[in-house]
């Protein structure tokens, strides 16, 4: 059952199952602002449909995303959109999914970048396709990305390796390095993806509903990751401020 009620996204239940797929291919499915808005949307209202164990981030066979819309974020770094708007869109695109209670599992082929790369990292479960590939190449053009999430992963010397040095396609890290670092859960051939994630959110949902709801909630409070990532955000916005002079 399809739910294509948005633009740029669609929604295929499968079950016990919700796959959100991004539609925005000629944009290289980057997540302008109104895509956020329908992603935050859905998660809302997939949240209280009881049926729905899990959620499904997809982007196609051929790609994840580039990120957020590129377009959009020089515009704010060059101080020509209107800033605390963009802030507090970010960060209630990003608390949305730290707070979702059901298991969100991201399946990549292609490339997940920037803002996607933080999206997939954000995400509970990753499964990805050999030979895909991750980086932040926002901040060679003045965008900051997310720490926190990636520290909780691989600890603070890496996380600082792939925030800072995953800029460029030569810096860009693999899936199967990504693997190698347990960023991804799962690494499978090409065609695969869709069908892994699928399975693994599957498998998982056989457990008592409460358990993994338990588990997906000791794993923010062990980590204490909304009240750090708030803080992390918070930082990060007074010095954007600062620096655009706002």
């Amino acid at each position: 059952m399809e739910d294509n009620n948005y633009q740029f996204i669609s929604i295929e239940k499968k079950g016990k199952i919700a796959i959100i797929k991004f539609t925005r291919p000629e944009k290289k499915n980057a997540l302008s602002e109104a895509m956020r808005a329908e992603i935050i949307d859905a998660l809302n209202t997939l949240k209280e449909e009881k049926r729905i164990k899990a959620v499904i981030f997809y982007g196609g066979e051929e790609l994840f995303s580039a990120g957020f819309d590129r377009d959009e974020v020089q515009a704010i770094v060059q101080g020509k959109g209107d800033y605390q708007h963009f802030i507090e869109s970010n960060h209630l695109f990003h608390q949305t999914i730290f707070e979702f209670p059901k298991l969100l599992i991201a399946a990549v082929n292609g490339y997940a970048l920037a803002g996607a790369f933080d999206l997939a990292v954000i995400c509970h479960l990753r499964v990805a396709s050999k030979g895909s590939l991750f980086g932040h190449p926002e901040i060679r053009f003045g965008a900051c990305p997310l720490f926190f999430p990636y520290m909780t992963l691989v600890g603070r010397g890496k996380a600082l390796e792939l925030t800072l040095n995953t800029g460029t396609r030569e810096t860009f890290i693999s899936a199967e390095e990504a693997h190698r670092l347990n960023i991804i859960n799962r690494l499978v051939e090409k065609g695969e993806v869709l069908n892994e994630a699928i399975n693994l959110a599957k498998q998982i949902s056989q457990s008592p509903e409460y358990v993994v709801k338990q588990l997906l909630q000791v794993n923010n409070i062990f980590f204490d990751q909304v009240k750090v990532f708030d803080n992390e955000i918070e930082s990060i916005t007074k010095s954007m401020s600062s620096l655009l002079g706002i």
